[in-house]
């Protein structure tokens, strides 16, 4: 998709005497995915600041940026977080960000990504106004994502021109299409600045506007329409309440200003009791919290994903909305909200009839907090928190009804063992569980899931990267057999013999990830091929043993599922 054309727009650069500079990514600021730990450099996100290492060689590279998913293989789990609010999803489906900080600031004209494997998963790009405090944030470009060949692309969309000097850009991505993990390896932006040092303090100061004169618009072909025609409001007011339910917020808002009788409609609070402000973050901030907080007398849902925009005020907003709304709450997600504190996860913790929590990518220390207060939550998903143990204990002693626990990339657990001990005792429930690179792992921690009967989908990956598992699996295999969902990937000491009880046990399975698991053999894959009707995805990426010819054959012999296979001609250095 092509950027927007800009009609009677004169780029300043014409006017005023300019310089172009060229910048690369000096810091990363903020992201909703990554494929590293903490202290890790591979595949992080930090890997963007500078100029290119890889492009335009193609392949899986730890030196560049990968996001965690791809595909829609997400979306199948039984713990897939579905929106509070369909009318409101994203028309182009945006799973993830990404927020970089350049060298320099620069009036946009060019914007360069630098995509290494599986090009095509960007579907926006924003632009951060320097001097704009509330609701800085600028679309630059957007559309939908494309399927580009298997070779590196030096990505340059279209970007609408704007006369404002930017530091910052954010790219939003959907790698639902994609067939693997998608990655990039450097970001370049080339704008304009202006030649002299006060014409530049003045740009960055904001105290500039050029106004170009947009001339007349012509308007032809429209109608005759009779204002006080109003043909849809003699239908019946339940019938009326039933269409309003398919508008999203924006159109909802629009509606009151309508007429009075869909004014009336559009105030109907059956309508106003799931709020999904994600695709809006751009423009979240105290005056539009207050705003829900006025309108809305039986609120449910509440997603405030991605929103941080105006941080001192929306902790305080959000606070007091939550506490207005304390005892109706069932659903709250804050993910990637940068202005949770104290006071919020307080009112929070307030919030006794919640069932979904979604905190991902929380900042703030969760340490001696009191979500033990709540009782009733099915799914939790604490993912890149820093949740202790003893706070986890006390949450699952008290939510014996959990059903979905999401943990990945919880890294500040001491004793992981101890909290899967609790879950075997308390939350004989559980359906998912995910600790995908949580720390502190043993085979004596595994076991415990053998008690967990009703466990369909467990992710175990980078958990257990060098200690051998000993007869873990053997038991899971006995206690779970229905299993449907099982990641293992980096299980450097697992084998043919101590991976057979799942294969033979597990016929239920659906996804089997064996990345990196270089001590299995092309034989035990067959097997679960064979053995495993309803497998759909086998994950054999760095799995060294496993002979290139073997995958040709498997994929001709069993077209149904999706056996993947990374590009390792880049290398196979991979993370200890």
């Amino acid at each position: 998709m092509e950027g927007k054309k800009v009609n009677n727009f004169q780029p300043i650069e014409e006017i005023v005497l300019m310089r172009h500079v060229e910048y690369y990514v000096s810091a990363v600021t903020d992201c909703s995915s990554r494929f590293n730990y903490s202290n890790s450099v591979y595949y992080s996100p930090r890997n963007l600041i500078g100029r290119y290492e890889r492009y335009p060689a193609y392949g899986d590279f730890p030196e560049t940026y990968s996001l965690r998913t791809y595909g829609n293989w997400w979306k199948e789990s039984e713990g897939y977080q579905s929106d509070y609010r369909p009318q409101d999803a994203d028309p182009l489906g945006a799973q993830d960000f990404l927020v970089v900080r350049f060298e320099g600031p620069a009036i946009p004209r060019q914007i360069f990504i630098y995509e290494v494997y599986n090009p095509g998963a960007v579907v926006r790009i924003w632009g951060k106004i320097v001097y704009k405090i509330d609701l800085p944030w600028k679309l630059l470009w957007e559309g939908p994502p494309q399927t580009h060949s298997h070779n590196s692309r030096l990505f340059q969309p279209q970007i609408t021109p704007i006369n404002e000097m930017i530091n910052s850009i954010r790219l939003e991505f959907n790698q639902s299409h994609l067939e693997y993990h998608y990655s990039i390896d450097a970001i370049l932006l080339g704008g304009f600045q202006p030649w002299s040092d006060l014409m530049n303090t003045i740009f960055l100061e904001g105290f500039t506007a050029i106004s170009i004169p947009k001339g007349k618009r012509a308007i032809q072909n429209i109608p005759n329409i009779n204002e006080k025609q109003d043909i849809i409001s003699y239908l019946p007011y339940e019938l009326l309440v039933h269409i309003f339910q398919f508008l999203d917020l924006k159109s909802l808002s629009k509606c009151a200003q309508v007429s009075r009788k869909w004014k009336l409609i559009s105030e109907e609070q059956s309508l106003w009791q799931s709020i999904n402000l994600k695709p809006y973050w751009h423009l979240v901030n105290y005056s539009t919290l207050n705003y829900f907080k006025q309108k809305c007398k039986n609120l449910k849902k509440l997603d405030l994903s991605w929103c941080g925009n105006d941080l001192d005020s929306l902790g305080f907003a959000c606070s007091s909305l939550l506490e207005v709304h304390a005892k109706t709450l069932t659903h709250l997600s804050l993910g990637n909200c940068e202005f949770v504190n104290e006071d919020l996860l307080m009112k929070v913790s307030c919030c006794s009839q919640l069932t979904d929590l979604r905190l991902k990518d929380i900042r703030y220390p969760l340490r001696n907090w009191p979500l033990n207060g709540l009782t009733k939550l099915i799914s939790l998903d604490l993912m890149a928190t820093n949740i202790s143990d003893t706070d986890m204990i006390n949450i699952l002693i008290a939510n014996p009804h959990l059903r979905h626990i999401n943990l990945d990339l919880c890294e500040s657990f001491e004793n992981l063992d101890a909290i899967i001990l609790t879950v075997s005792q308390y939350n004989k429930e559980l359906v998912t569980w995910r600790s995908w690179k949580a720390v502190s792992l043993t085979e004596d921690g595994i076991r415990y899931f053998a008690k967990c009967s009703k466990l369909k989908e467990l992710d175990l990956g980078w958990c257990l990267i060098n200690n051998h598992p000993g007869n873990c699996l053997l038991l899971i295999a006995k206690g779970c057999p229905n299993l449907k969902r099982l990641i293992l990937s980096e299980w450097r000491c697992l084998n043919d013999q101590l991976l057979m009880p799942i294969i033979s046990s597990c016929i239920q399975l659906r996804q089997l990830d064996l990345m990196g698991i270089k001590t299995i053999s092309g034989d035990i894959c067959g097997k679960a091929l064979r053995l495993l009707p309803k497998l759909r995805l086998l994950d054999i990426s760095y799995c060294d043993m496993i002979r290139q010819e073997e995958v040709s054959i498997w994929r001709e012999k069993y077209p149904s599922v999706k056996i993947q296979r990374s590009c390792e001609f880049a290398g196979n250095d991979r993370e200890n």
